[in-house]
């Protein structure tokens, strides 16, 4: 988005930025620009979870310790639901150096000078009135990817009354059984977790690790009464979300071969 002409970029408020395309200086409904760039975007974001998840699958052959699966099975959730938020209109993302830069160049408006002194660099971004509105969200974007992705599975499943997926729900709006909490005691706060302590802790959770029809089952087994911090969560967040990140672009990358047949 920042590199294609046809894409305008005006910023009119210090805390956001709105991307639009325009044909002879009018705002084009349904962009064409944006809409290809959209779908790239996404189909590369599900490339980055199906490496990730690839990857844990290994890490877990060669008998790596719980807590490194532990961690990389939560950036695979993590970037799974970053994934999925777009397919629902929320998309979080991080501008390095290079993409400020690239921003500065290409970006006007009466708040370009307010805005690049708050030094922003994570984002969540909606469709508004034509316009890709990309607002500043400081420095937890991983809150902000959570959200977005409880956000999305509402407006997926609400209405369905599925358990496994009511449960990551519910999952989602605890503070108690917060991904991003779970990651940060195994990586941060208990290092005796890389040894034989987490080994200990975690029997369950290799189990579920690389297994789908095993996370869900845990998800239906455990529907009230998952215990604050049980490492069982991360791969059971894991394992659906990034299968349906996957099937997804699959089913995203026939269509549009089917499109330039």
């Amino acid at each position: 988005m920042l590199n294609d002409p046809l894409i305008s970029i005006e910023i009119n408020d210090e805390s956001e930025f709105a991307l639009f395309e325009l044909h002879g200086g009018i705002l084009a409904p349904n962009s064409a620009a944006l809409s290809e760039a959209r779908v790239s975007d996404f189909l590369l974001g599900a490339t980055r979870v199906k490496k990730q998840y690839e990857t844990l699958v290994q890490m877990k052959d060669a008998g790596a310790s719980s807590a490194w699966l532990l961690v990389s099975a939560y950036y695979c959730a993590f970037f799974a639901c970053i994934e999925i938020s777009k397919l629902f209109n929320r998309m979080s993302f991080g501008l390095d150096s290079d993409d400020i830069e690239s921003l500065k160049s290409k970006a006007s408006g009466s708040q370009y000078v307010s805005f690049f002194e708050k030094n922003h660099s994570n984002f969540v971004g909606f469709e508004r009135a034509g316009k890709l509105v990309f607002r500043a969200i400081g420095s937890k974007p991983h809150v902000a990817a959570w959200d977005n992705g409880l956000y999305s599975l509402k407006q997926i499943f609400s209405s369905k009354g599925w358990p496994e997926v009511n449960q990551c729900i519910a999952i989602l709006e605890s503070a108690d059984h917060s991904p991003s909490k779970i990651r940060n005691v195994w990586n941060y706060k208990r290092s005796d977790y890389y040894g034989a302590s987490g080994e200990q802790l975690a029997l369950e959770f290799k189990k579920l690790v690389g297994n789908l029809d095993g996370s869900g089952k845990w998800l239906a087994r455990n529907v009230s009464q998952i215990g604050a911090l049980d490492p069982c969560i991360i791969p059971a967040l894991c394992e659906p979300l990034a299968a349906a990140v996957i099937n997804a672009s699959h089913r995203a990358g026939n269509l549009l071969k089917q499109a330039a047949v």
